[in-house]
């Protein structure tokens, strides 16, 4: 890898001199994933910046690019709530962008049909006269080209390479998280779902052909935007923002609470707390050491203090901090002691005296390469620590391929909490396992799931 690596930053810095300029979008599309490691190479080779402009691929101000996917139903007002939160963005110093993934839909629809481009993207009225054949048009487009949402998506990402924010409308994914991020591995993907009333779309929309009720729910539904239930979708968005204001003010609230937060100093404090051993556990693997935090003068404080502090839910109503041996027994009592909660330890059966409630588990995926047993291990934890109606938070070092949570949230369910009552804070989480589509294809797709560092690789 790392000498394929070298080939890559060698073509990169040669480009001039051959005569063969490398446009950044172009070198970003072409490299995607290897981007921060052959900027890496690129100051360890060229530390003086000898040849500025022979790799365009700097690292950014940021070291992890931002995506904020913005969802809901049509006439919310995601476009303007994103226009709001790149202007909060840019005053901070970030290179922000906002794109609709609907814009190419909406060229290929007016090629097709004969519509008016010009007018389908900038005049409301005139596109939600388009709107149902848009949308026919599309779910078309889908059925004979079943990966095109993923196509677009990639696209737009590789086209604000050189972003260090990129905020999306007009996505049409019912479970955009779920579907991309594996995509995206080494950037850090949101679903911020914008809310407001029936009376607010409703003057938003300003158009006279507006459906209320039942026929407006259709649409959504049609159009996979809609949020209202996320039990019905089982599927959860990261954030929810609910604004019936006719002002800005609410939008840059939001951001300033909300989202800045996912870019603050001490997440980067904190993934440099994370050493990176290549190799192992087996060549090929660059293993991220996330229990190493707990090693570093203030790691254990500072991953406590991060997990407090970007839980969305209200901790004065959490009824009990659970984890799961061994990663997630560094990290929780740290922070189940901090907020004053008590612990459920979930142990291999076994290891607590009865009674017990137990349910099997698959090995987690570092298990799986360290160890040549195959078979099945049952995990258990105190029968009656947690009534029906209590809210729990799971806390784990690592999320990658779900199976360990799933056991723990079935564990938890024979115990008698509702998944709708379970949160779940992990300190990293590696997307390009899918654990969120196994979560989601067993029915957990609606439980809140965060993560303090996201990491592509193992």
């Amino acid at each position: 890898m790392e000498q394929r690596l070298l080939e890559l930053l060698w073509t990169a810095l040669m480009a001039p001199i051959l005569g063969r300029t490398l446009e950044t979008a172009l070198a970003a599309k072409a490299f995607g994933s290897n981007w921060p490691r052959l900027a890496r190479l690129k100051r360890s080779l060229d530390p003086h910046n000898v040849l500025p402009y022979a790799c365009p691929l700097l690292n950014p101000p940021v070291e992890q690019k931002l995506i904020i996917l913005v969802t809901g139903e049509s006439c919310v007002g995601k476009d303007y709530c994103a226009d709001i939160w790149v202007s909060v963005f840019t005053s901070k110093g970030l290179r922000t962008r906002a794109v609709s993934i609907s814009d190419v839909t909406k060229r290929e629809y007016a090629a097709a049909t004969g519509a008016d481009l010009d007018r389908l993207l900038r005049d409301r009225a005139y596109k939600e006269q388009h709107r149902q054949a848009l949308t026919a048009f599309s779910q078309s487009q889908v059925g004979q080209r079943p990966q095109l949402p993923e196509e677009h998506f990639l696209n737009v990402f590789y086209e604000a390479a050189n972003m260090d924010v990129l905020l999306i409308t007009g996505m049409r994914d019912e479970a955009p998280i779920t579907s991309l991020s594996h995509l995206v591995p080494d950037s850090r993907l949101l679903d911020v779902c914008v809310k407001t009333n029936e009376e607010t779309r409703r003057a938003r929309r300003g158009h006279q052909g507006y459906r209320s009720g039942g026929d407006d729910k259709s649409e959504s539904k049609g159009n996979n935007n809609g949020r209202s239930d996320p039990t019905v979708l089982n599927y959860c968005p990261t954030l929810i923002f609910e604004d019936d204001s006719s002002g800005s003010q609410a939008a840059k609230t939001f951001a300033q609470h909300s989202l800045l937060p996912f870019l603050h100093k001490d997440l980067r404090k904190l993934a440099r707390m994370v050493r990176v051993v290549p190799d192992f556990p087996r060549p090929g693997i660059e293993f991220r050491h996330v229990l190493n935090i707990s090693q570093q003068p203030g790691g254990l404080a500072l991953c406590a203090s991060l997990l407090r502090t970007h839980f969305i839910g209200d901790w004065a109503k959490v009824d009990a901090v659970a984890c799961c041996e061994a990663g997630g027994f560094v990290y929780a009592p740290a922070l189940a002691a901090l907020v004053g909660i008590p612990l459920v330890l979930i142990r291999e059966a076994g290891k607590l005296p009865p009674p017990t409630v137990s349910i099997m588990k698959h090995r987690s995926h570092i298990s799986s390469w360290t160890s040549n047993d195959s078979r099945e291990r049952s995990i258990e934890m105190d029968r009656g620590l947690v009534h029906k109606g209590a809210s729990v938070v799971v806390v784990d070092d690592v999320f990658a391929t779900g199976r360990t949570l799933l056991a723990v949230l079935r564990l938890l369910g024979e115990a008698g909490v509702d998944a709708k009552d379970i949160s779940v804070m992990a300190v990293a989480e590696f997307p390009v396992y899918r654990g969120r589509k196994l979560l989601r294809q067993h029915g957990f797709g609606a439980v809140n799931l965060q993560s303090l560092l996201v990491y592509d690789g193992a």
